[in-house]
């Protein structure tokens, strides 16, 4: 029979020792993946009785976000909308309101899908995940744990929390588009935190989503951001990594024309949000 443990800690939870247990976080996607097939002898870790991976708070110029948050608790965090708002963008459009309510922000991540939206906004924000294990912790950037089909955790670690620069100077966006808005999986999804000065972008980053294994930054991109002419030269960019990530794939003409059309509502949402700011 499979058993079900439910620690209140972390170091509860790592003094189990049991060796390939399965950490379950929100279970938005595990649960649908894992019903009917679990073997007798598995052991699930029910993590959401842990407080120490709650909790949405300014920590000496950083934002620290609880790898328990869920989407709904990121879309509200006036912390996250001010200094993350591409995160708050990615969690809002993510799944039906029932789902944004039970996924966490470290389940999304740890699930390493291509078609996460919380993974590119994440990274586009210079977040770092911090792991934890029996052995300690270590900090790994974001973008550095999403795998083909798994994650790049070692054995019995797992997503403590998330720290983020607390930027007053940036902004950020986060677009997708699916098949359904709000309720559908990622076909195509775009973030980016920029510094604005005078007319341009500077120190940016962008990530593109469902390109790949795992969300792509765009060096391209983010040239084209600090440049005159955004308008006709980010679409460009984003419409070469295309070419660059998926070569002859039935899905590239459509790939590149949403991203022209994400590339324009990016500039536009950007533009909105330096203004809002001034």
């Amino acid at each position: 029979m499979t058993a079900l443990e439910r620690p209140r800690s972390l170091s509860e939870l790592f003094s189990l020792r049991r060796a390939g247990v399965t950490f379950v976080a929100g279970g938005t996607d595990w649960i649908i993946r894992n019903r009917g097939r679990l073997s007798d002898d598995a052991v699930v870790a029910d993590l959401s009785l842990i407080d120490e991976m709650r909790g949405i708070s300014l920590d000496g110029g950083y934002l620290r976000i609880g790898a328990l948050e869920t989407m709904t608790s990121l879309h509200r965090s006036a912390l996250v909308r001010k200094y993350a708002s591409a995160l708050a963008d990615a969690a809002y459009v993510m799944g039906s309101e029932q789902i944004r309510n039970r996924a966490t922000v470290g389940g999304n991540v740890a699930n390493s899908s291509p078609a996460a939206d919380t993974p590119p906004a994440l990274a586009a924000l210079g977040a770092e995940a911090v792991a934890a294990s029996a052995e300690g912790k270590r900090r790994v950037p974001v973008e550095e744990i999403v795998g083909r089909n798994k994650n790049n955790l070692a054995e019995g670690e797992l997503i403590k929390e998330f720290i983020i620069p607390a930027d007053t100077e940036r902004i950020s966006a986060f677009l997708k588009v699916g098949s359904r808005s709000q309720v559908s999986i990622s076909r195509i999804n775009v973030a980016a935190a920029v510094r604005p000065q005078g007319g341009l972008y500077k120190e940016g980053r962008l990530f593109v989503g469902t390109l790949g294994v795992a969300a792509r930054r765009c060096a391209a991109a983010e040239a084209a951001m600090g440049a005159p002419g955004l308008e006709k030269s980010l679409p460009e960019a984003l419409c070469a990594l295309a070419v660059e990530a998926i070569p002859g794939r039935p899905t590239l003409p459509y790939k590149q024309s949403v991203l022209r059309a994400l590339a324009q509502d990016l500039c536009a949402k950007l533009a909105e949000r330096r203004a809002a700011d001034e």
